[in-house]
């Protein structure tokens, strides 16, 4: 229905406001003239009755055709027939009687009938007699019979529904004003102030002169403006934060690729020192190839998480264990290091990004690596049901704190080891998301610490 209504809210109301009223105003007509149709029969019934006095106080209860003509006129009907003690009488009566269209015994008074013989005055037009049977009012004990003509009943209900449209049009257009002009005020107006100040914020959510000032309001519109005014301030916030991120990683990005040049070049002379005979020389050089190699993997890292057009993996099957194998050999998990890996997922096949799951595998097989600086062993196991590849990388090392569990996969946050980034953890989240999957902390501890890889096979 309200397509069909005005666009604005307040001219809806207005429209709805008078349309209920008349409504209302309509339920009430039809009782009111109904019982307009009554007094009017009850009047002439009580006219009737004095004259039918008048008659029975002449002489020999007789009077002239001129007079009981001219008590016709004055009551306003063409016959009355009196019933007192059972007995009927014709009091008066004009020389030819006319035909009767319907009868009225208002001693049997019903209330629908009684609207509905109303409304039936005002829709059939047209002169007949109707014969109505009642009780005067002074006199409830007697019967008054009167023949009477419709026309002027119906002019008199005509009358009276124009009285009663033009007094409900005034109290629709007062009620309607009352309540337009309230609701004008306690709620049109403040919602255009709260679309206004959306549509401000929309335009330019930085500048705090657009937000909404709440009004202290203590209903529903005033929590409204409140709630909206909180949410404003931190979305500005938001904003506001995200673009100096937006600036410090396109600098951090810039920095880190010229210190990943120079990084590298540096590695290239510290490979030479190995090579040196110095002793000295040649037992510190390993250290300085370490930080040189964290030092570029951090760049590495942080190059690569800011690239925010990641390419969707390309899903291709293949066996695990080579892939181990190769992340292995890039971790320095070969060779007989401290760390030592075991792989034990047989030859499990997964659908997944080669390069993508290289990645992932790498992250967490460094951090479990930098967890145990002493020696230790990684265990990467890998299960293949119908439809998902659960691999799980685990290691025995100190476990991780509580810190760092609880921003595990925030980048800059937290890390799985001290004085880490989270980007490495970060990344391989966003590549397992990609795949469909999932990379949660099963458990740590001073027992180890254990990831799992919940990856779907890519099969419909």
């Amino acid at each position: 229905m309200a397509k069909f209504l005005p666009g604005g809210l307040s001219a809806r109301l207005l429209v709805l406001t008078t349309g209920f009223v008349m409504l209302a105003e309509v339920l009430i007509y039809l009782p009111s003239a109904a019982r307009f149709r009554e007094t009017y029969f009850e009047a002439r019934l009580e006219a009737a009755y004095l004259a039918t006095r008048a008659v029975l106080a002449a002489p020999d209860e007789m009077v002239t055709q001129d007079m009981a003509d001219e008590l016709l006129a004055d009551v306003g009907v063409r016959a009355i027939v009196l019933k007192r003690r059972d007995r009927r009488t014709l009091m008066l009566s004009d020389d030819m009687p006319p035909d009767v269209a319907s009868t009225f015994d208002l001693m049997e008074r019903r209330p629908l009938d009684m609207i509905r013989d109303a409304l039936m005055v005002l829709l059939k037009p047209g002169e007949r007699y109707i014969r109505v049977i009642g009780a005067p009012p002074s006199h409830p004990t007697d019967e008054i019979t009167i023949i009477l003509p419709e026309a002027p009943l119906r002019a008199a209900l005509r009358d009276f529904s124009w009285r009663i449209l033009g007094l409900s049009l005034v109290i629709s257009l007062v009620t309607a004003g009352l309540v337009y002009f309230s609701l004008q005020w306690l709620m049109v107006a403040p919602m255009r102030r709260l679309t206004a100040s959306m549509m401000a914020f929309r335009a330019a959510p930085e500048d705090a002169s657009r937000a909404i000032h709440p009004s202290g309001r203590p209903d529903e519109i005033g929590q409204a403006e409140t709630e909206l005014a909180e949410m404003q301030s931190q979305i500005r916030a938001a904003l506001t934060q995200k673009t100096r991120l937006a600036a410090l990683g396109i600098a951090v990005s810039k920095v880190s690729h010229d210190l990943r040049n120079i990084l590298a070049t540096a590695q290239i002379v510290s490979d030479r020192l190995a090579q040196s005979d110095d002793p000295d020389v040649r037992r510190l050089a390993p250290r300085l190839v370490g930080s040189l190699d964290r030092a570029i993997g951090l760049c590495a890292d942080t190059l690569q998480y800011g690239r925010a057009d990641e390419k969707p993996p390309t899903r291709t099957s293949f066996a695990l264990a080579p892939l181990v194998d190769d992340v292995a050999f890039a971790a320095g998990l070969t060779g007989g290091g401290r760390v030592v890996l075991r792989y034990a997922g047989g030859d499990t096949i997964v659908d997944a990004d080669r390069d993508q799951l290289f990645r992932i595998l790498l992250n967490l097989l460094r951090n479990a690596v930098e967890a145990m600086p002493g020696g230790g062993e990684v265990r990467v196991d890998a299960v293949r049901h119908d439809d998902r590849v659960v691999i799980e990388v685990a290691d025995n090392g100190p476990g991780l704190g509580a810190v760092a569990r609880e921003h595990l996969f925030e980048p800059f946050r937290g890390g799985a080891r001290a004085g880490g980034t989270g980007l490495g953890l970060a990344i391989a989240q966003e590549l397992v998301r990609a795949h469909g999957g999932d990379i949660a902390l099963v458990r740590t501890g001073p027992l180890g610490t254990t990831f799992r890889l919940d990856l779907p096979t890519g099969r419909a």
